[in-house]
């Protein structure tokens, strides 16, 4: 009896101990913030619009080979400085071509600064021969954002999701791509879709957001949750990886000619107003929703707005001004995947659940079929005003994550981007008043396998006390 009550209390505190650390983990994160009084002012009084061109061109890159490319040659272009922030950082082709690139760039002196997720860090960096490689040159330093550290667990949902490439103070690119193959280049055949801006300074200007995205930056970099990365000795097997990104430099210059050609940045861009840089808190802890607001304010702005979204998955303060919006007249549009093609199940499952409330905002939904599932993050404000970034229409990105979005002033960055928008219409469902579907006409339904189904229908179940930190 003595033994059998010893393995009784054994497993009550095992499973005290385990409901305190979920708790810990979880609870911290679950009273979501309002925005405060001094960034309510500060959001509300940014002039976002411009009366007259501004110093800074961009491009608009909606191809994953393309957007390879622009890296390569970023890198190539580098006289002083790169720094390079990413979520997810993986050692397959993609990743290894970025930091082949980014080593020889070293090699000629190059100061190079490079910062990861946490999450990353721990699955994709750690004891990895090539990133140690990368660690290990005295021109390169990498720092882990928030490290996974089991002991701290009220820190472990919040996450670096900043995705962006800075080359001296010249040029810069920024949106939702991460780095590796299912984003960057032409190495798989499932890949994301996904957008970002390339930002081209033509003069000095102080006030370029290039100049806001640096100082950005240098204080995710300088925080305390930002530890340094490093390749205390150098063995046989780091060696030959620091051969094998040698080699493979001198492969790319071969099996990318074009990013190592000479550019002609102003046939490759086109002109701006005015871009300013958008962002969430940066600490890793729960976070005011400082990105949502911005956006709220922007819509309010404007009578007409198209949302771009991997999914959506609402609080009731979101439903709350998504309401509010749609009943001061303002038009919005959301483009989100549909289940039958998303990436992210736990999303999917949460639109199946939430579809009702969603639509009961007012906003109309537009449910995208298209070849590949779509990663990307943007918005279209009437005519003029794009935004282009990593912010998802989602708890996690709103209240738990880094983010950053472009707010870009430039009808004809809004054109191009509105028929693309126009056109993902076409191959997207969307429901009527009347609660039945109609379909665009490229739309082409795609029927969920059993397997999908059964894990929709266990998903749904799963997702409705954790869809918080989906």
């Amino acid at each position: 009896e003595t033994n059998m009550f010893k393995k009784r209390y054994i497993k009550w505190v095992l499973l005290a101990f385990i409901l305190v650390y979920i708790g810990a983990a979880t609870i911290p994160y679950i009273p979501h913030k309002e925005v405060n009084e001094t960034c309510k002012t500060s959001i509300q009084q940014t002039a976002f619009y411009a009366d007259k061109t501004g110093t800074e061109r961009v491009d608009y890159i909606d191809d994953n080979t393309d957007a390879l490319l622009y890296r390569l040659h970023m890198i190539e272009e580098a006289q002083n400085e790169i720094i390079l922030s990413t979520f997810d950082f993986n050692a397959d082709d993609a990743g290894k071509d970025m930091m082949a690139a980014l080593l020889h760039a070293a090699q000629r002196n190059v100061k190079v600064k490079v910062i990861v997720d946490g999450i990353s860090g721990f699955l994709d960096m750690r004891g990895n021969s090539f990133f140690k490689a990368l660690a290990s040159h005295e021109n390169i330093e990498v720092k882990v954002y928030n490290s996974i550290n089991l002991l701290t667990p009220w820190k472990l949902q919040a996450r670096l999701h900043d995705k962006y490439v800075i080359v001296d103070d010249k040029m810069y690119v920024l949106g939702g791509r991460n780095t590796m193959n299912l984003f960057l280049g032409e190495y798989m055949e499932e890949k994301n879709i996904d957008r970002e801006l390339f930002v081209y300074e033509t003069q000095e200007n102080k006030n370029a957001s290039i100049h806001q995205l640096k100082d950005y930056f240098n204080s995710v970099w300088n925080l305390s949750d930002s530890k340094q990365y490093t390749c205390e000795k150098i063995n046989k097997k780091i060696e030959e990886s620091m051969h094998q990104l040698e080699e493979r430099y001198k492969k790319l210059q071969k099996q990318y000619p074009d990013a190592y050609k000479k550019w002609n940045y102003e046939q490759k861009t086109i002109e701006t107003d005015k871009i300013t840089l958008l962002s969430n808190p940066i600490e890793a802890e729960n976070k005011e929703p400082y990105m949502w607001y911005a956006i709220t304010q922007l819509i309010k702005q404007g009578n007409d707005t198209t949302i771009v979204t991997p999914y959506i998955i609402c609080g009731k303060e979101m439903y709350r001004d998504l309401t509010n919006l749609t009943k001061q007249k303002k038009k919005i549009d959301i483009i989100t995947n549909d289940v039958a093609s998303g990436a992210n199940p736990w999303g999917c499952s949460d639109y199946l659940n939430q579809k009702k409330k969603i639509w009961n905002t007012g906003v109309q939904v537009y449910e995208y079929m298209g070849k590949h599932s779509s990663h990307t993050k943007a918005l279209l404000i009437d005519d003029e005003m794009s935004l282009v970034g990593s912010y998802n229409m989602d708890m996690r990105s709103t209240y738990q994550d880094t983010e950053l979005m472009l707010a870009v002033d430039s009808k004809e960055l809004n054109k191009q981007m509105r028929q693309e928008v126009e056109e993902n219409k076409t191959y997207s469902k969307t429901m009527g008043k009347d609660g039945e579907y109609t379909y665009g006409k490229n739309y082409v339904p795609k029927e969920l396998g059993i397997g999908k189904k059964i894990m929709y229908s266990v998903f749904r179940i799963i997702t409705v006390p954790i869809r918080g930190f989906l």
